[in-house]
């Protein structure tokens, strides 16, 4: 969900400034770069000046980091806002009373958050390009961020993961945990990729949105045994 808001900042001396963007809490996507390099800006903290026109127009500055994104059709730049509990507790609030969903991100399923308070939810997945020779290349362990009939949403810090680009093949191997008993082989489609530095580590991590492309029928019956136990597991929660 997200809401109509504008933001401004300032880097190396030289204003920037975007209008009428989908914000959320988590921050912005999709932007141009303009006169920003994404390799050079990437990373770097600014202090964002955010206008959301609402009935009553609500604004504050927060910091932020520059990320970077790449998709089939070209780079673009995100920022990620780190809002205090208070200006976080705003936007939730906004996005409950006026949030909106564009229909560029209508799904047919929805996607369900990793969970590890679900037993068989897979938190982590084994991948690496179609076709890749196991004996010259060892897969990829990534992290699940969320996961529904049609894609998931991976993660890593990884280095080995900077070869994976829009348009790659992917093969992937699910591990659901607790007593769900097989792995889950399918094949992926990367469609986006963005870019962040982990706060702490200082690590380039790299989030990998993947349509499912191709799976056999004794793998997809067993993926359809475990959303069916996922979304039971999910209903019951309180």
């Amino acid at each position: 969900m997200f809401v109509k808001g504008h933001l401004a900042f300032t880097l190396d001396g030289k204003p920037h400034e975007f209008i009428h963007q989908n914000l959320s809490a988590y921050g912005v996507t999709g932007l141009p770069w303009g006169s920003l390099d994404s390799n050079a800006h990437f990373g770097r903290k600014v202090d964002v000046a955010i206008r959301i026109p609402a009935e009553r127009a609500v604004q504050f500055n927060t910091p932020a980091t520059l990320l970077r994104e790449t998709t089939l059709f070209g780079s673009h730049l995100g920022l990620r806002l780190l809002l205090t509990p208070a200006h976080r507790a705003t936007m939730e609030s906004l996005i409950s009373k006026i949030g909106f969903t564009p229909t560029e991100y209508l799904r047919k399923y929805p996607r369900i958050p990793s969970a590890e308070s679900i037993a068989t939810f897979p938190m982590r997945v084994l991948g690496m390009p179609e076709g890749a020779n196991l004996n010259e290349h060892l897969p990829t362990t990534f992290d699940v961020g969320n996961l529904s009939p049609n894609g998931i949403l991976l993660s890593t810090e990884n280095v080995g993961a900077q070869e994976i680009r829009p348009g790659t093949r992917i093969d992937l191997v699910l591990e659901p945990r607790g007593w769900f008993p097989h792995s889950v082989r399918v094949l992926g489609l990367v469609c986006r990729v963005s870019e962040e530095l982990h706060p702490t580590s200082g690590n380039s991590v790299r989030y990998f949105g993947i349509k499912f492309v191709k799976v056999d029928e004794p793998n997809r019956l067993a993926f359809l045994d475990l959303l069916k136990d996922i979304l039971h597991r999910v209903k019951k929660s309180p």
